[in-house]
């Protein structure tokens, strides 16, 4: 899935849950089927995505790193 493909998804996931527009005036507006959005819909609604779990780590991991760092910050200040 390209990052085009991605944010557009979102999007569409956007307008149907969060502005509460219908599935198929959505999937007019993008030019897809009412199907489609309603899988991409259902879809985000379900387990979290591989992409969601490595990003998780990766926040995991930046944060210890910041800790760290702050830390080392401190004792050099001291």
């Amino acid at each position: 899935m390209t990052v085009i493909n991605h944010s557009r998804n979102l999007s569409i996931i956007h307008e149907v849950k969060n502005n509460g527009r219908l599935l198929s005036d959505v999937a007019k507006q993008y030019g897809l089927s009412t199907k489609v959005v309603y899988q991409l819909v259902r879809q985000s609604e379900q387990q979290p995505t591989s992409r969601t779990i490595v990003l998780k780590s990766e926040i995991t991991q930046l944060r210890n790193k910041i800790r760290q760092l702050t830390q080392e910050l401190t004792l050099m200040t001291q």
